[in-house]
C-alpha cells in the first residue's frame, strides 16, 4: 500500500521548483496586468504588438535566439525614454522596422528555415495591424489590437514548440503576455 502521507511533503518540495521554472509565465502575466491598468480603449497596446514582431524579426536577422532578451530590454528602455520625454515612439519604431526589414532581405532571412523566414511577413502583418489600429476609431482599433495580440500569441506558441528563432523563455513570456492582454482588451472594451 502506498504511503499517502508523503504526498503533501513531496508536493511542497516540488511546487517552488515548478513555480520558479515557469518564471516567463509569471512575468508575462505581471506585464499583462500592468498593461491592463493603463488599457484605455486598447489602441495604446499597439506598441506591444509592434515591438513583439520587430524583436522577433531582429532576432531572426541576428540568427542567435539568446539575443532576444537584450533586444527586448533595449526596446523597453527606448520606448520608456521616448514616452518620458513626451516623444511619439512611432516614427522610431517604424524607422527601426524598415531598417531591420531591409537588413533581413539583404541578409537572406527569407532563404533560411520557414519559421525564420516567416518573421518578415509577420512583421508586415502585425506591424501593419498595429499602425492601422492607432488610426482607427477607439472601438475598431481596440478590437484590431486584441486580434493582433492573440494572433501573435499563436506565433509565439509555434516558435516555442519549434524552439527556434527566439529562446523558449521569450516565446513563453510573449505568448502569455499577448494572449492575456488580447483577451483583456476584448473583455474590457
Amino acid at each position: 500500500m502506498a504511503d499517502i502521507s508523503s504526498a503533501p511533503r513531496s508536493l511542497a518540495r516540488r511546487l517552488p521548483i515548478t513555480v520558479a521554472h515557469r518564471w516567463p509565465t509569471w512575468c508575462g502575466l505581471a506585464v499583462a496586468a500592468q498593461s491592463a491598468l493603463d488599457l484605455g480603449d486598447g489602441r495604446g497596446q499597439a506598441v506591444i504588438v509592434f515591438l513583439a514582431a520587430l524583436i522577433y524579426l531582429a532576432t531572426a536577422v541576428v540568427g542567435r535566439p539568446g539575443v532576444v532578451w537584450l533586444l527586448f530590454g533595449a526596446s523597453v528602455v527606448a520606448v520608456t525614454l521616448l514616452r518620458l520625454f513626451d516623444l511619439d515612439p512611432w516614427p522610431g519604431l517604424v524607422g527601426g522596422a524598415v531598417s531591420v526589414a531591409l537588413v533581413a532581405l539583404v541578409d537572406g532571412v527569407m532563404k533560411r528555415s520557414r519559421l525564420t523566414a516567416a518573421q518578415l511577413p509577420a512583421m508586415v502583418l502585425f506591424g501593419g495591424a498595429a499602425l492601422l489600429a492607432v488610426s482607427l476609431s477607439p472601438a475598431v482599433g481596440g478590437y484590431l489590437v486584441a486580434a493582433a495580440l492573440i494572433g501573435h500569441a499563436t506565433l509565439d506558441v509555434i516558435v516555442w514548440r519549434a524552439d527556434k528563432v527566439v529562446t523558449r523563455s521569450m516565446a513563453e513570456f510573449c505568448a502569455v503576455l499577448d494572449l492575456t492582454l488580447g483577451v483583456a482588451i476584448l473583455v474590457l472594451i
